[in-house]
């Protein structure tokens, strides 16, 4: 072989030795590059997950589409006498025709991954009610966590068989969730839904105020949809003083052409209030814009519970004073004043039990309707679940039009068997006008 040739060769084998070690380490940093890609993009799922929740966490509840069922909100729940165990509360409203399998609460961890799962247990807080082939029904779903709360950050509800979903939503946290101490805890809260009628902006301004008077702590108001502008004015004037909170509650469920349907969304409202509230009041009220649980021998609502402090129960029940329309006005009263324009009461309060509206223990209860609490906390320290509160102690005085059967309002709406027993009035009645009148100024003038 010539000297040409042989070097021509060795430059062949040198090239050919050098491209076969090119050809590897391409292989390997290939290989190596799709290794890291793997480490370190989302899978799928994960992307999915992210998207779900960014999607789905709003800062208002208030518009949220439901797949199934309709979950309004979800709060911790870490009172001590829950027996040393911690839950979260899903406040929801199921259609029980379609969902009859037991629901599965799915917690994501605060990365968004998935960390646990529970069987929810279900408590319902009100009838319900049937349309268009479904039965709607109130609850609040309980889902027992351990103690690190971060691994429950957010959750959704689920069917056992993982065949409908609800939306993702983000866990709250409430005053004793965040670690607020029982000493430092105000006194009473009172939780309402405005899911019926044409709320009147002056009544509201008269309820509010007569409240204020008997040291109410706050009030928290719920509505769904209102349409009264003057309304919203009065509530957001006393929003911005920090005396009420103004929450709108959506209804996916509603239809126009039955507004009974607004209804289920009472209960949901009040156990939201509840919740929210956790740790941050001692009591909670329930009772509407047409009522007003009025103290009969204390001149406010701290004396009159602490009067009634010994007495172990969860829920304290207040009998109704009716002053129905029927009864007469004074006439001598600002005419945009309705419950000291209506003193006329009737003969003999409601008989125990019958639509009570009642102050509850926080600490001690679980499921409320707009009556009574359905359900007590499992170790609340209290002999019984509900204390009927003698009439001379306390009562309901309910402000509305006769709602019984025609025969029975014409005996109970007789003028000559009128009680002029306005409590309110007599209590504070010159300071309740006197606030009316410069409220009404205020926000109106």
């Amino acid at each position: 072989m010539s000297l040409g040739c042989q070097v021509l060769h060795r430059l062949t084998r040198r090239a050919t030795f050098v491209a076969a070690v090119g050809c590897m380490l391409l292989v390997i940093i290939l290989f190596s590059a799709l290794k890291l890609t793997r480490r370190t993009e989302p899978r799928v799922v994960d992307l999915e997950l992210s998207r779900r929740i960014a999607e789905q966490l709003r800062p208002d509840q208030d518009d949220l589409a439901a797949i199934g069922q309709h979950v309004f909100s979800a709060y911790f729940d870490t009172r001590a006498t829950l027996g040393n165990r911690k839950y979260v509360r899903i406040v929801a409203v199921l259609d029980i025709k379609a969902y009859e399998s037991d629901f599965i609460c799915q917690f994501l961890h605060e990365s968004g991954r998935m960390s646990f799962s529970t069987v929810a247990r279900k408590s319902a807080i009100g009838a319900g009610m049937g349309y268009n082939n479904h039965y709607y029904k109130e609850f609040v779903l309980s889902c027992p966590i351990g103690n690190d709360t971060r691994s429950a950050t957010f959750v959704f509800v689920q069917t056992g068989d993982a065949a409908q979903r609800s939306q993702v939503l983000r866990v709250r946290h409430n005053p004793l969730s965040l670690g607020k101490q029982p000493a430092d805890q105000q006194q009473i809260i009172n939780c309402v839904s405005v899911t019926f009628g044409n709320p009147n902006e002056h009544r509201l301004i008269e309820w509010l105020e007569a409240q204020r008077l008997l040291k109410m702590d706050k009030v928290e108001l719920h509505f769904y949809h209102v349409l009264n502008k003057n309304f919203e004015a009065v509530a957001q004037s006393y929003s911005a003083e920090g005396f009420l909170n103004v929450r709108k509650i959506g209804c996916p469920f509603c239809d126009p052409a039955d507004s009974d349907l607004k209804l289920l969304l009472m209960s949901p409202a009040i156990n939201q209030c509840l919740y929210e509230n956790l740790g941050g009041y001692k009591y909670t009220a329930v009772f509407d814009l047409d009522e007003i649980i009025v103290p009969q021998q204390h001149p406010d609502y701290p004396s009159m519970l602490a009067a009634l402090e010994k007495v172990s129960t969860s829920s304290f029940a207040f009998r109704n004073w009716y002053h129905f329309n029927e009864l007469g006005e004074d006439s001598t009263v600002d005419s945009r004043m309705h419950m000291l324009r209506h003193p006329y009461r009737t003969k003999e309060e409601s008989q125990i039990g019958y639509s009570a509206k009642s102050i509850h223990r926080s600490c001690c209860v679980v499921a409320l309707q707009n009556h009574f609490s359905w359900e007590d906390a499992p170790k609340p320290n209290t002999r019984m679940s509900i204390y009927h509160v003698a009439v001379d102690i306390g009562v309901n005085e309910h402000y509305k039009k006769c709602h019984f059967y025609p025969n029975e309002c014409k005996a109970m709406t007789a003028v000559k068997d009128r009680k002029d027993g306005s409590r309110l009035k007599k209590l504070i009645g010159k300071r309740l006008k006197a606030e009316f009148r410069s409220k009404e100024r205020q926000v109106f003038s």
